[in-house]
């Protein structure tokens, strides 16, 4: 029989004592490789996010020096490493904005979102939003900032909304604000002067002109401004006139603009000169930087001036550049040398883009009566301009100066199918057809705009009215239009639309003190289709004699069907 060994105790004990050893140790290194991997990948992040910063840090400074192609593919790289580091995000935001970018909206959006965001960040995304019509967001923004950062930032932004929406006195109230903010910052006055410059109350305006010439009177970065817009005033005295050309030419180094707005004013108080004055200006700017020879060349095209403008631009240097080219060809048109501008658009060294060399084409054959000619150019200036947004817009612009409001309206049509450029593809077709007398027509343009742009109190206004003017529940819309009255009581336009509702309800005298304002109104400076409907209350009311001297400042031909209606009773057209 054979024997089985059995181990002892003892050795069972040391075995299952160095499994336990074996098992703990192994254990540890597992728990320690854990450890490790949980450990990398915030260090890792954490480098990353360094880094990223790093090259913010160089964008910012290459921002600082002009570089800005530079320092947006440093902002792209940063972004790639660190896709949420704030100042990544901050910072290509600014840039995107500086440079019109259209990603600039959502970049700030994702800035929003971060806990880092600031008052700043929030005071730049609110500008954004009001530089791009976006009142509606941007007033949540504001109302924010106004109760957290009431600063003259934030003030400055409240007036330029305000601006915007039609808020004329609150505009002005949180200019007046911001000066009190900033009290030795030129920059809230210019700002306080160019909304009282827009009233329609000839006391602020002058009150704007004094601004200006106490902002022109100062040191600062704003003083070069103040000067050139007193130079654009409409209203200057001879004297203030006088003023203005001395602090024009007492600029060290005028730029063209200067130089120009000074010539402008030349002509007006020297108007025996203005072969001198013209000469002046050539033989100052005719030979400098492509940019200011195009910008002296549309001034003189402006002042009828085309054939100076040809021998400033002959065809060899106007091919250069396209801006110049633009010029000349401008010139030749207005001078009505069509084949002369066929000639140059024939040209194989020319650079002009391919859409704005058709539309030049077929103005030429428009102004030599070859229809057939004109309406092929215009299709293939419309396909080379299809899907690209510039152009669409360059083409429907120059159309329409061109009077090809057919074509003009295919390029607004197709804007209206991008959301960035719906509503201004509305306010074109809107011009358009508002052109054409039809009302009915224009009243539906006026519903797409509301719908692209339902923060747009402009847009609301338009359909109110030309709901109005057709009759069209007419109940509903006189309330609509009162309301717009009681909140914007500076707005001409509202109370107009008011009293044509006034009028649609056989309620002449409710009609008549809608022109009660708080200002006197300068009724020659307003359209004719305001006037007709002051007209009609004025008559509504047995003030013939008044209606009928208002009536003759008005050109008939520019009113439509409906508004020749109104005043029918007085003008006897029927």
């Amino acid at each position: 029989m054979i024997e089985r060994e059995f181990p002892s105790r003892g050795d069972r004990q040391a075995r299952q004592a160095a499994r336990r050893k074996t098992i703990i140790i192994w254990s540890s290194v597992l728990v320690l490789l854990l450890a490790l991997l949980l450990g990398v990948k915030p260090v890792y992040r954490g480098l990353k996010a360094r880094r990223a910063n790093q090259l913010a840090a160089e964008a910012e400074g290459m921002v600082r020096d002009g570089k800005f192609t530079e320092a947006a593919s440093r902002y792209r790289a940063a972004l790639q490493l660190d896709p949420l580091g704030y100042r990544p995000l901050a910072g290509a935001a600014r840039l995107a904005t500086r440079g019109g970018r259209p990603e600039a909206r959502d970049i700030w959006l994702q800035v929003m979102r971060l806990p880092e965001v600031t008052s700043a960040d929030r005071q730049d995304y609110a500008n954004l939003l009001l530089q791009r019509g976006a009142t509606g967001p941007a007033e949540k923004i504001i109302e924010n900032l106004l109760k957290t950062a009431p600063d003259a930032k934030t003030m400055g932004l409240a007036a330029q909304y305000s601006d915007k929406t039609g808020h004329e006195e609150k505009a002005i109230q949180f200019a007046r604000i911001r000066i009190e903010r900033a009290p030795e910052d030129a920059a809230p006055r210019f700002q306080l002067a160019e909304l009282l410059a827009k009233s329609s109350d000839a006391a602020k305006r002058e009150e704007a002109r004094q601004i200006l010439w106490v902002v022109a009177g100062q040191e600062g970065p704003s003083r070069k401004a103040a000067i050139e817009a007193l130079a654009r005033a409409p209203e200057l005295s001879t004297q203030e006139q006088q003023r203005v050309l001395v602090a024009l030419e007492a600029f060290p180094d005028r730029s063209i603009i200067q130089d120009l707005l000074a010539a402008e004013i030349r002509l007006k108080l020297q108007p025996e000169a203005p072969e001198q004055i013209y000469g002046e200006a050539i033989g100052r700017w005719g030979g400098g930087e492509t940019g200011e020879v195009a910008d002296l060349a549309h001034w003189l095209n402006g002042h009828g001036q085309s054939e100076r403008v040809l021998t400033l631009l002959p065809t060899e240097r106007a091919v250069g550049s396209e801006a110049l080219l633009l010029s000349r060809l401008d010139a030749l048109a207005k001078l009505e040398r069509w084949k002369e501008i066929d000639s140059l658009l024939e040209r194989p060294d020319l650079t002009l883009d391919p859409a704005v060399a058709e539309s030049f084409r077929a103005r030429a054959a428009m102004s030599q009566n070859a229809s057939m000619d004109a309406e092929l150019r215009w299709e293939r200036a419309l396909a080379l301009a299809s899907g690209d947004p510039p152009k669409l817009r360059f083409l429907a612009k120059f159309a329409e100066q061109c009077q090809a409001n057919a074509v003009a309206l295919k390029a607004f049509n197709q804007l209206a199918r991008l959301p960035e450029h719906a509503a201004f593809a509305q306010r074109g077709r809107q011009r358009l057809i508002e052109r054409t007398g039809d009302a009915t027509a224009a009243r539906v343009v006026a519903e797409r705009l509301t719908a692209v742009a339902p923060e747009d109190v402009n847009a609301q206004a338009q359909l109110t009215h030309l709901n109005l003017l057709l009759g069209v529940e007419v109940g509903a819309n006189l309330e609509k239009a009162k309301a717009l009255v009681e909140k914007y009581p500076t707005r001409l336009s509202f109370r107009v639309s008011a009293a044509l509702g006034y009028l649609r309800q056989r309620d002449p005298a409710l009609a008549l003190a809608q022109f009660q304002g708080p200002a006197p109104i300068e009724w020659p400076r307003t359209p004719p289709k305001w006037r007709a409907v002051y007209v009609a209350a004025l008559a509504a009311n047995n003030r013939g004699d008044e209606a009928r001297q208002l009536l003759a400042t008005i050109p008939l031909e520019r009113l439509n069907k409906e508004e020749r209606e109104l005043v029918a009773p007085i003008s006897g057209e029927r």
